[in-house]
């Protein structure tokens, strides 16, 4: 997941926070997680990210991450 957000700011040098959005993978509302660069690695507001292949992620609302705090199978 590291290597996929540093590719994401190597593409977009002039962007100090990314902002993506989807829905939650558990209850479907729509999820608005924002990323920024820190010491440590990568800040996340607004939700978790999750790594499903190589590729692909999907995101959690506050409240699904807090019921749940890990990717379902079915993801």
């Amino acid at each position: 997941m590291i290597e996929i957000l540093r590719k994401i700011f190597e593409a977009n040098p002039e962007k100090s926070t990314i902002v993506l959005k989807d829905t939650c993978s558990d209850c479907d509302c729509e999820t608005t997680i924002e990323i920024t660069p820190t010491s440590g690695g990568f800040g996340l507001q607004g939700g978790a990210l999750f790594k499903c292949s190589p590729d692909r992620y999907i995101l959690k609302c506050p409240a699904c991450y807090k019921e749940t705090p890990k990717k379902n199978d079915n993801a």
